[in-house]
This record gives structure tokens, C-alpha cells and sequence, in this order.
């Protein structure tokens, strides 16, 4: 049997050939799925800074291109890595390019902000060939901002109030504790969360969300989406609910999760939303809608 497929993968491998000749790319082919790639010279290097801030002290991390890999401190200092890497046509090229990347420091008593000043772009916009990928420790009880546009942003036993945002791109949180925003547009989003003393608020346009939650949290729960369905754990005690479905899978649920307290909001338009007991896992994933277990898993 002749595969329907293969006459227009010829095409795209055909058409990405062409393209890579003429701008110098290299192609691979693994498993019938074939990827682009520009031959270039690459230069890196580690910016490394510690900083002292008071116990309700602000950090800021706003990248472009790359990750942002946050845990909680061993020690009471801020901790920020930036693993910087430019690519060019050689490595001299980007040597230099390197070496006149650079990053802007906000620091005041109270607050530390940075950002790379990368500060050139193609016609097309977007950054050549420059990505920074941070590692940030911090100690507990600071107010935490880390928003990057193209990467995933990872949360380890982080305690704070706390903002994670990726634009195209995972944001993941283990053990976590405090309060949390975190938002993407092309991701999951996914929280593992130890304890609460504020908000919660989670959402995605294209992606899952998942939160993992202690038995005996005290919350007030509101979770919805548009083209999926939306799940929680009977465990977890929720009463007082509403629900909301159409033909399929709910696709709204809210109530008070054992005594109630601060407010837990998760949104999507396209995936599923999904609340479980911490260590859980995916159990009685059966318990879901077939479309909504499809979206997950594509996710």
C-alpha cells in the first residue's frame, strides 16, 4: 500500500531543500520527520550574580529566548545564572556579538531586575541567533516575576508570590507555595502546589492545565474551559460545587474545596483542565470524557 502521505512529504522535503541550499542549512531526516537546521559558528558564556534583598524583596527575570529554571535557596541570597549563547555565520562572528550582548541590572535595596539587551532583530522581528537560558535560586517570601516569550519556565519548591509566564512555551511549578500566577498562550500549564497563602490563578489559550493539590487545602475553586473538559479528584473534597456541560465533558466546575479560602482560578480555551490529589498522578484518568482525555495526551 502506498502511503497517502508521501508524495506530500516529497514536497515539504523538496521545498525545506531548496530553502537550505540557498541559505546554507543543514537538513535531517529521523523517522520520516525531517528539521532544518542554519550551520553556524556559536559563542557562550555564564553571567553569574548574587544579590541581598529584604524578606518582601521584588526579583524580575524577563527573557526572549530561552528558559527560566527558578528553586528555593539553600542560603538567604538571590542567585542568578545566565547561560548566554549567540550563533552566526562563524565563530569570531559571534564571538564578538557576544561579547557586546548586554544585560541590564535594576538594583535597588528592595528589588533586582534583569533583562539581556540583545538589541538587534531580523526583518522579520525576531532576535538572530540569541538565546539566554537563566537559573535563578531564590529564598523564600519574595514577590517573583519570570516571564519569558519563547521557553519553558520551571518552579522548584519556590515560596512567594509568584508570577511565571511563557508565551509560547510550558510553565511547570514543583512544590510549590505561596501564590501563584502563571500563564502561557501555546503550553500547558502545570502546579504542583504545597501550600497556599494567597491566589492561584492558571490559564493557557492552546494547552492543558493541571494542578495537584494537598487533601485537607482550603480554596475556593473555578475552573473552565472552552473546547475540553474539566476534572476534579473526588478526593479532594469539593462541595458547595456547579457544573456546567454541554453534549461532552464539563466544561465548568466550581466550589469550595474543604473550608474554603483564597481563590483558585484555571482557564483554557483549547485543552483540558484537570485537579488532583498531590501524588495522585493520572489514575482515573478513565473517569474523564473521551475528548477531553484526547486533548491531554496531546498535550
Amino acid at each position: 500500500m502506498v502511503s497517502t502521505h508521501a508524495p506530500r512529504f516529497r514536497v515539504l522535503f523538496a521545498v525545506a531543500a531548496a530553502v537550505a541550499l540557498l541559505a546554507g542549512c543543514d537538513i535531517k531526516v529521523d523517522d520520516g520527520k525531517f528539521s532544518v537546521g542554519v550551520s553556524r559558528g556559536r559563542a557562550t558564556d555564564e553571567w553569574t550574580r548574587a544579590y541581598t534583598l529584604p524578606g518582601d524583596g521584588r526579583v524580575e527575570i524577563i527573557n526572549e529566548n530561552g528558559s527560566i529554571e527558578a528553586r528555593r535557596a539553600t542560603g538567604p541570597q538571590v542567585t542568578v545564572k545566565a547561560f548566554r549563547e549567540v550563533s552566526d555565520s562563524s565563530d569570531d562572528k559571534a564571538q564578538a556579538r557576544l561579547q557586546s550582548l548586554k544585560m541590564r541590572e535594576d538594583v535597588g535595596a528592595d528589588h533586582v531586575s534583569i533583562e539581556a539587551e540583545t538589541g538587534e532583530s531580523s526583518p522579520f522581528g525576531m532576535r538572530r541567533g540569541i538565546s539566554v537560558r537563566y537559573e535563578v535560586e531564590l529564598p523564600p517570601g519574595l514577590s517573583v516575576t519570570l516571564k519569558t516569550q519563547n521557553g519553558t519556565v520551571r518552579l522548584d519548591r519556590v515560596d512567594g508570590r509568584i508570577t511565571a509566564a511563557s508565551t509560547n512555551g510550558i510553565v511547570r511549578g514543583q512544590s510549590v507555595s505561596g501564590s501563584v500566577q502563571g500563564s502561557t498562550v501555546n503550553g500547558s500549564v502545570q502546579m504542583d502546589i504545597v501550600a497556599l497563602t494567597g491566589d492561584v490563578r492558571l490559564s493557557t489559550v492552546n494547552g492543558t492545565v493541571r494542578l495537584e493539590l494537598p487533601k485537607d487545602i482550603d480554596a475556593d475553586l473555578e475552573a473552565t474551559t472552552v473546547n475540553g473538559g474539566v476534572s476534579v479528584d473526588s478526593e479532594l473534597g469539593l462541595s458547595q460545587s456547579a457544573s456546567r456541560s454541554g453534549f461532552g465533558p464539563k466544561t465548568h466546575i466550581s466550589g469550595r474545596l474543604n473550608k474554603g479560602g483564597p481563590r483558585v482560578s484555571l482557564m483554557t480555551t483549547n485543552g483540558g483542565v484537570r485537579v488532583s490529589l498531590r501524588g495522585g498522578g493520572d489514575g482515573d484518568r478513565g473517569q474523564r470524557g473521551r475528548g477531553d482525555r484526547g486533548r491531554d495526551e496531546a498535550n
